[in-house]
């Protein structure tokens, strides 16, 4: 290949920025943080009612079974699997340092909604979406009480969806947008979701293939900008794996006690179609798929299939913890708003608005096919904790 050849090839074929300035959200530094405050507040309510409502009874939750395990770490154990109880190990540190036991947790996953939501607005806000398309967006994820549920009583899947988020705002500047500081961002991003929450061993993998089937501004330039994302989270799996190996214990025993092909949750899952709980889990894919298609997108339809089955996967391979009621729901939810594009007027923006109240009576509708949110609701409204 010639030279001038080589040149035309890596000019990108669309940039974030000319000046290399991007505009922050909003502008100011004080004003990102009071917005992030903001938009935790009625998530403090909320944890703040289901501590007085419950009577300080967190032992129903992710998070009392979090500051119970952390607890009681034996830190005089030697051994390699002592590790075991350590993973994942930036959730589990986070618990020891905050205060406060089950309800401490609760405050901070409330303020790290509060990121979170700050990060999607941002998003949303630098790609030129109208206004109404993004409050509808917003909505369809911070108005559902699965991301209520997650926020208040799971410190270990918001951690883990922040990052993930982060990672995939991330990962769209730099596939589509040419944004190189992005994409080196975006791996690390998603190997550090994997060390939060271990539902995020295959979040790297799920927006690896995502960001494959994304409009490149550079040709010929997907499989390098898959490898960019992926080698973090494969480079840390495999030092683990490879510690657990030269111990003698195995490859899989850092990542937990339980983690491999669980026929049982096979069996869970396939039955959970004959009521509404199936079918609500496999209809945000079904419905972004369905509405990409409709808009032109092509292959870009393919990521929400994606995303649900590796979340799908990560769950019948007993990586997703106890309590990780909606997890899925709200990944599938960040991919599909990290690649929205502005989409002009007319039919399209219909289609965009349909879609987006769609889901968010996805949302409400399979919240209430989850014994955890619903028991959460059931403290909430003065049913007292169980």
């Amino acid at each position: 290949m010639s030279a001038s050849a080589l040149f035309e090839r890596d000019v990108p074929l669309d940039v974030e920025s000319e000046t290399g300035w991007i505009d922050k959200y909003p502008r100011k530094r004080w004003q990102r943080w009071l917005l992030r405050l903001g938009l935790a507040l009625p998530f403090v309510a909320l944890t703040i009612w289901y501590h007085v409502a419950s009577g300080g009874d967190w032992s129903a939750t992710p998070n009392g079974e979090l500051a119970e395990r952390v607890g009681a770490l034996d830190w005089s154990v030697s051994s390699v699997t002592g590790i075991t109880h350590l993973y994942p190990p930036i959730t589990s540190v986070t618990a020891m340092l905050i205060p406060g036991g089950a309800l401490g947790l609760g405050l901070a996953g409330s303020l790290v909604a509060g990121v979170l939501l700050q990060l999607m607005l941002k998003a949303l806000y630098r790609r030129r979406i109208p206004v109404a398309t993004r409050i509808l967006l917003f909505l369809a994820v911070a108005a559902t009480p699965v991301f209520g549920f997650i926020a208040t009583t799971n410190i270990q899947a918001m951690l883990g969806l922040a990052l993930f988020a982060n990672g995939m705002f991330d990962l769209a500047r730099f596939v589509s947008l040419a944004n190189t500081q992005a994409g080196f961002r975006a791996g690390v991003l998603f190997a550090a979701s994997a060390l939060a929450d271990s539902t995020g061993l295959l979040a790297a993998p799920a927006a690896a293939l995502a960001g494959v089937l994304l409009l490149q501004a550079r040709r010929k330039a997907r499989g390098a900008n898959a490898t960019v994302v992926l080698f973090p989270t494969v480079a840390m799996m495999g030092s683990l794996m490879v510690l657990g190996v030269a111990f003698g214990v195995g490859p899989l025993v850092m990542f937990g006690d339980d983690v491999g092909w669980q026929p049982s949750l096979v069996d869970a899952f396939l039955a959970s179609f004959a009521t509404l709980a199936g079918w609500t889990f496999l209809a945000p894919a079904i419905l972004l798929s369905a509405s990409a298609l409709l808009l032109g997108f092509g292959w870009a339809a393919l990521t929400s299939v994606i995303t649900t089955a590796l979340v799908l996967l990560a769950y019948l391979l007993g990586l997703m913890p106890d309590g990780a009621s909606g997890n899925g729901f709200v990944m599938v939810q960040i991919v599909a708003i990290a690649i929205t594009p502005a989409v002009g007027g007319g039919w399209r923006r219909g289609v965009v608005t349909a879609t987006t109240l769609l889901m968010l009576v996805i949302g409400w509708a399979s919240a209430y096919t989850r014994t955890a949110v619903v028991a959460w609701v059931t403290v909430l409204v003065g049913g007292g904790a169980g």
